[in-house]
């Protein structure tokens, strides 16, 4: 078994989720506009996607426990360039939720496998620094699909999508050809040893904390350049406001290449207090109307931690049956993402950053709750 190929399917399924979990945000103004779609079939095209996700969470941790990872890799990434071809091709839009929808799950199970996959064949000192790679690569891929959309935007999307498919065939083509680790369990689904772990406190709080944490990055994502356009102290222009988004996904990759160098040298759970302190100051700077490019980038600095680290203490913990415990962990983070979004659509938009300050208090109430007495320190 070639640990470099292993590693390097896992990176290259990463940037391949990043790829399609930003494609239908930057495809739907143009599917707007070709297909004549209104207000209404627009929101519920943008809203079968996490959908689509939350499903793959839910499959992918015990299928790659029971099956290995090979199988799991190669249908997630035929069912994202089957999802791209068919958002290529039909103007129906039930056939078109239905593409956004298998889209939606393959990258739900890639997502998962790849830091299920990076755990497995990490050994305990390496595990945090190259999940804290795959999230740059993750970060890299996200920003390919609007980079490529605003170059060559004499070019129809469909041609876009179906050049896009024929590259990430070739990542499948790899997937079936490198050897994956064997599977964990080798008669039946591990059902009753997964519904077991939802009684064990640490990893209930491990996903409680990914609840909030993917809450964070979920509501930076959609509402900072909101918040930037209406917020009295800012009332910035949409093109400006967007551009600054880039640098939340600008910031959150550089935390992330700083996190996998800080990891080989000191104790991730020690490191992961200074993210979440300088997120604090990214929140903190928005909120006092300060301008807004350093708080930004701060923000997406602070937000580069939090998932690398407790999923590498998840996969440590529980070596027998990652997949599964992982697969737990992304379900009840996506729910909180969901959740979250939800409810700030009741509030005025002009609380946004105290709504992010108490998201990240309960959060870090929960991880000082798990550091204190040294637990972390011991996994």
């Amino acid at each position: 078994m070639n640990k470099r190929s292993i590693l390097a399917a896992g990176y290259a399924g990463i940037f391949f989720f990043g790829i399609s979990f930003l494609t239908l945000g930057s495809v739907l103004p143009s599917l707007r506009e070709t297909l004549h779609l209104d207000m209404a079939q627009s929101s519920a095209l943008a809203g079968i996607l996490p959908f689509g996700v939350l499903a793959g969470s839910v499959v992918f941790g015990p299928w790659c426990d029971r099956y290995g990872y090979k199988m799991p890799f190669q249908w997630a990434a035929a069912m994202v360039v089957l999802g791209f071809i068919g958002l290529s091709t039909f103007t129906s839009v039930s056939w078109l939720g239905t593409c956004v929808f298998v889209t939606g799950a393959g990258g739900g199970i890639l997502n998962g496998a790849c830091n299920g996959l990076v755990t497995d064949v990490s050994d305990d000192r390496n595990r945090s620094s190259n999940l804290s790679i795959l999230g740059v690569f993750y970060g890299l891929g996200a920003l390919v699909m609007p980079l490529i959309l605003g170059i060559f935007d004499f070019v129809p999307y469909t041609a876009i999508l179906r050049y896009m498919a024929v590259f990430l065939f070739l990542v499948f083509v790899y997937f079936s050809i490198i050897h994956f680790p064997e599977a964990k369990v080798r008669q039946g689904f591990p059902i009753k040893e997964g519904l077991s772990m939802l009684r064990q406190p640490a990893l209930l709080f491990f996903s409680f904390i990914l609840f909030f944490q993917s809450a964070l990055e979920g509501l930076c994502s959609n509402w900072i350049p909101i918040f930037l356009q209406d917020s009295p102290g800012y009332s910035l222009s949409q093109q400006n406001s967007l551009f600054l988004l880039t640098f939340v996904v600008v910031g959150m990759t550089a935390g992330r290449v700083l996190l996998s160098w800080l990891s080989l040298r000191y104790k991730p759970w020690k490191i992961l207090w200074w993210y979440l302190l300088v997120l604090a100051i990214g929140f903190t700077g928005l909120a006092a109307g300060l301008k807004p490019l350093v708080p930004v980038i701060l923000i997406g600095a602070g937000l580069g931690a939090t998932f690398p680290v407790i999923v590498s203490y998840i996969g440590t913990r529980y070596k027998s049956l990652s997949g599964t415990a992982i697969g737990i962990a992304m379900v009840i983070a996506l729910a909180g993402n969901t959740l979250l979004n939800y409810l700030l659509g009741f509030l005025p938009i002009r609380v946004f950053p105290i709504y992010l300050l108490g998201i990240w208090a309960v959060m870090t109430l929960l991880y000082f709750l798990m550091t204190y007495g040294g637990k972390l320190e011991k996994t």
